[in-house]
């Protein structure tokens, strides 16, 4: 459970931007990797990234995945800072007290929660593979071009 108090590096004072939770930073800034020069001017530049992620669209949105090598290094479950990332457009500012998830649509009984009972709630831990659809188009490119960005072999996390 994760509250004011747990033991999760805090992001240093430097790093602090308007509008953005402290707690709900360091959750992202896991591995104490800090902010990216190259984010410096985008909308995403309070998000801490591990440095040798591999770039797929330059600097926004984000979109990386890690380099292969550490993704075999890690085994069957991928750390967080190295999981592939696939982005449409900025990491939305959530304050962490404030924030609400409302539930609607094609459910019988709509309903919305804080993220303090989300937290909660019982949890089950499982291990479960996610791969990009675009996993390894690099290769298809270099036979026929196709839509989408090169991602090579590791948009793959477990």
């Amino acid at each position: 459970k994760r509250t004011r108090s747990s033991p999760i590096p805090r992001v240093a004072a430097a790093m602090a931007k308007p509008g953005v939770d402290p707690a709900t930073a360091s959750f992202f800034d896991q591995g104490n990797f800090g902010i990216d020069p190259r984010d410096a001017d985008t909308p995403d530049n309070w998000v801490p990234r591990h440095p040798d992620l591999v770039r797929l669209t330059g600097r926004h949105p984000f979109n990386v995945e890690p380099p292969l090598e550490q993704l075999m290094e890690a085994g069957m479950i991928t750390p967080p800072a190295i999981h592939f990332v696939r982005d449409h457009g900025a990491v939305p500012k959530c304050d962490w007290d404030t924030h609400t998830v409302k539930v609607s649509g094609f459910v019988s009984k709509p309903f919305s929660f804080t993220m303090a009972e989300l937290e909660s709630w019982p949890t089950i831990s499982f291990p479960c593979t996610l791969t990009c659809a675009g996993n390894r188009r690099k290769e298809q490119n270099m036979t026929k071009q196709t839509v989408g960005f090169n991602w090579g072999a590791a948009a793959t996390s477990g």
